[in-house]
Parts: C-alpha cells; sequence; structure tokens
C-alpha cells in the first residue's frame, strides 16, 4: 500500500524542502519508487530538484485540467512541480464546495504506481495543507532544534487531530523530525525539551547541521550525489530507514 506523507510545519526555514528531497532519494536509493509533490506557490523543491519551467504543475491539477503533472527525475523517482501562479489557487480552491478535497481527488489515479508520496507544504496551516493533510496517511512535522519552532508544535498537532477527527480519520502522526541540531547548549536542551514533551513521537534520527545540505540545493543536487560521505548523507538514510520500518 502507498504511503502518503505531509512533511509540515507553519514556520519557514526549518528544513522542510530539504527533507522532502533528500528523505525522498533516500527511500529511492533504498529500492522504493517514490513521488515528491511541491505543494508551495514558492515551488523551491521544483528549484533543488533542477525542474525549470514545467509545462504541467501542481496548479493545472488542481485549479486546470486535472491531467498529470509527474516529472520523472530518474527512473521511480519523480516529481510534481509548483510554480508562482499557485498563490493563486488558494482563493479558486476556497470558492469550491469540495476545494479541500482536490489534491486527495488529483492523486487517486497516481499514487498506486508508488511505495512512497512525500508532499512538501507551505510554511503556514491554510488550505494547501489542509489539501496535504486530508491525502495523506501520516504527518511528518519537521522542527528546527530552536526555540520559537518548538513553540508551535501543539497547532500543527492539534490541527492534524482535528483533521483525523472531522475529515480524514486514517491520518495518524509519522513523527517529529529534529533538525539543524548541534552541539551548543540551547540547540541540544532544546532536543531534549521536544524529546520529553513528545515521548514516542519524536524519530530517534535527528539532522545535523551541516553547510553540504545547503551547499548541494544551490547545485540542484541531493546529499547522496553532492556528498555521499557527508553527516547529511547518512543522517537521511537513517531517517529513511526509520520510515520504512
Amino acid at each position: 500500500m502507498t504511503r502518503i506523507i505531509s512533511l509540515v510545519n507553519h514556520k519557514g526555514g526549518v528544513g522542510k524542502t530539504t527533507t522532502t528531497h533528500n528523505v525522498g532519494k533516500a527511500l529511492h536509493l533504498l529500492g522504493k519508487k517514490v513521488l515528491l509533490i511541491d505543494n508551495d506557490a514558492q515551488s523551491n523543491l521544483t528549484t533543488i530538484c533542477g525542474v525549470e519551467n514545467p509545462t504541467k504543475t501542481i496548479y493545472s491539477m488542481l485549479c486546470g485540467d486535472g491531467k498529470s503533472a509527474v516529472v520523472s527525475l530518474e527512473n521511480g523517482f519523480d516529481l510534481i512541480p509548483s510554480e508562482l501562479d499557485y498563490t493563486r489557487a488558494e482563493h479558486q480552491l476556497r470558492m469550491e464546495t469540495n476545494g479541500f478535497f482536490k489534491l486527495k481527488k488529483a492523486l487517486k489515479s497516481i499514487v498506486s504506481a508508488y511505495d512512497y508520496v512525500l508532499i512538501d507544504c507551505p510554511p503556514s496551516l491554510g488550505i494547501f495543507t489542509s489539501n496535504a493533510l486530508i491525502a495523506s496517511n501520516s504527518v511528518l512535522v519537521v522542527v528546527q532544534s530552536s526555540f520559537l519552532s518548538i513553540k508551535g508544535l501543539q497547532t500543527i498537532i492539534d490541527i492534524v487531530e482535528e483533521t483525523k477527527e472531522e475529515l480524514n480519520p486514517t491520518l495518524t502522526i509519522e513523527g517529529l523530525l529534529i533538525t539543524q541540531a548541534n552541539r551548543t547548549v540551547v540547540r541540544k536542551e532544546m532536543e531534549t525539551i521536544t524529546r520529553e514533551v513528545y515521548a514516542g513521537k519524536v524519530f530517534h534520527t535527528t539532522i545535523r547541521q551541516a553547510v553540504a545540505l545547503e551547499e548541494a540545493a544551490t547545485q540542484q543536487q541531493d546529499i547522496f550525489m553532492y556528498a555521499p560521505d557527508s553527516y547529511g548523507s547518512e543522517d537521511y538514510r537513517n531517517l529513511a530507514l526509520e520510515i520504512i520500518g
């Protein structure tokens, strides 16, 4: 059965897009068929995957002709890209009776070809993220090990629970992923607090702060291609193994 996982946090800069790209590639390297979905009008995932000026995007799928927008990155590793015009979809989706279910409907004929579908959500908890939560089996919450990032965690968890109760009864929390971890006292303390408060919900794997992850993104490469022996490569492979379980 295909596992559809939304990567969320309403705070920007925590590593959602980096995680979607690299854990997706890690799963692919472990033999899984993977579809990435750029569910953000900023289209950062589309950019770091090296896809430029796509003719079909998530916007055309949800608000246009409805045809598949899947782009092949390599055999068994695909992307549904985004574009700046996707910002227009927010108003259009709110005006439609089934606007919150458009992504689920659009993916219905596609997802069976994959083992994993990873949805990179925008830094907000609006209708784009709601569409993703309704279409998903589970939610991976990406959390930077900082006070401000951790502060809003309960809001996200509450929204996931509300979505489960009202709109998607199969939705679960895949786990909380701590990113940009380092050895500073503050970061280590924030990680400890997160693991204590959300015991049993936090991945064992943490993503360590690594310059190579930023460099790989600027080169439009995943970490396994750019720096296969780096901390980032090791951490995202471990995360993929933990997800496979």
